[in-house]
């Protein structure tokens, strides 16, 4: 069934000025690599996943190179192997379609597939990894990004952050600088980079979009536009059409959320800060979306990489909407017609806790 043997296909370069900030994480998605044949790159939209497995595909040593197979424009998982075998150039015909065929051929490579954006193809993607990792082959690993694990047996997931803010500074100043050369961040202007930064979540995406706005504007015109939206925010014309504006991106995993995870989306919006799953369900529930949605809900929200999560005194679980995500979720609210209600609820809540904690002599919310 093995076809010509093409050179290892084109990775796609780095941004121009190389991968800012992501050495630590690409040096551990290479290590995880060594460690397991799945390896899985999760985070929020726009969080760099593609750009990070990029980086440590194009470093790995594997004998027939690494290979990339984007599947952001496949929308039907019986073509998952098509598309995987015409990025290997086997093209002998329907057989090498087929995921049983596929995986026979894969057994005696040598090499990398990285499979790019599988949020929507998770059943396809997981179902292929799984019969990849199920054959007695051990030299091809497999490097998914995705907005949300594939939850393969045997596989590992790394979880890509939001940029340190001393390296989405560096960002924005590369950006801006190839936007409108001469730009350069200065004593006098980092405090306004790294208020528009903030802004927007420390998320590359983000960041290169607005940088890119230096072209015909100032920074205090960017963080004046920035505090009324995010939405003029637009990408080249040769992005991929799920990152044209930071509309889209966002919009993207919209679309892959249950109508419940999507109606809590917007309700979750009326939170300005962390909460947690019991404030969640204070504030969210109601007759069309019981406690028991809210709180299966939340959960898929956060494995979907719309909710950041973290710890409390390494107990109790937090949960916050970026900025960005947050925005989206209030204009769903807006079109809905019921924000008032939602706000109101929250405020309400607020006072509560601001009441309970008087009451206990601790500090307020």
């Amino acid at each position: 069934m093995r076809g010509n043997q093409p050179g290892r296909i084109p990775l796609p370069a780095t941004p121009p000025g190389g991968l800012v900030g992501r050495a630590a994480e690409s040096a551990a998605i290479q290590r995880m690599l060594g460690r397991a044949r799945l390896v899985t790159i999760t985070g929020l939209p726009g969080v760099g996943k593609t750009a990070a497995g990029i980086a440590a595909a194009v470093r790995a040593n594997f004998a027939e190179g690494a290979w990339l197979v984007p599947l952001d424009s496949l929308h039907d998982g019986d073509m998952l192997p098509h598309a995987i075998a015409d990025a290997l150039g086997i093209r002998d015909g329907p057989a090498s379609c087929r995921l049983e065929a596929l995986v026979d051929e894969l057994c005696g490579r040598r090499l990398l597939l990285v499979l790019d954006t599988c949020e929507h193809l998770i059943g396809a993607c997981a179902g292929f990894a799984t019969a990849l990792l199920l054959t007695p082959g051990r030299d091809v690993r497999l490097l998914a990004t995705s907005r949300e694990p594939l939850r393969v047996p045997g596989g590992l997931t790394v979880t890509i952050r939001p940029l340190p803010l001393r390296y989405a500074v560096e960002l924005f100043g590369q950006r801006a600088a190839e936007a409108a050369p001469g730009f350069r961040i200065s004593q006098e202007n980092r405090e306004t980079v790294e208020a528009i930064c903030r802004r927007l979540d420390r998320l590359p995406l983000a960041i290169e979009l607005a940088a890119r706005q230096m072209a015909s504007g100032s920074l205090e015109q960017l963080r004046s536009r920035l505090r009324a939206g995010y939405w003029f925010l637009r990408n080249a014309e040769d992005a991929p059409p799920r990152q044209e504006t930071l509309h889209t991106a966002i919009g993207w995993s919209h679309q892959l959320c249950s109508p419940a995870e999507r109606l809590l989306w917007a309700r979750l919006s009326v939170f300005d800060g962390s909460f947690r799953l019991q404030d969640a369900l204070d504030v969210c529930a109601d007759t069309y979306l019981p406690r028991a949605a809210v709180a299966t809900a939340v959960v898929m929200l956060a494995a979907r990489s719309i909710l950041l999560t973290g710890q409390q005194n390494n107990k109790l679980t937090w949960y916050r909407l970026p900025a960005t995500v947050r925005a989206y979720g209030a204009g769903t609210l807006r079109r809905l017609g019921d924000s008032s209600e939602w706000e109101r609820r929250y405020q309400a809540w607020r006072a509560g806790q601001r009441d309970r904690h008087e009451d206990s002599g601790e500090p307020g919310c």
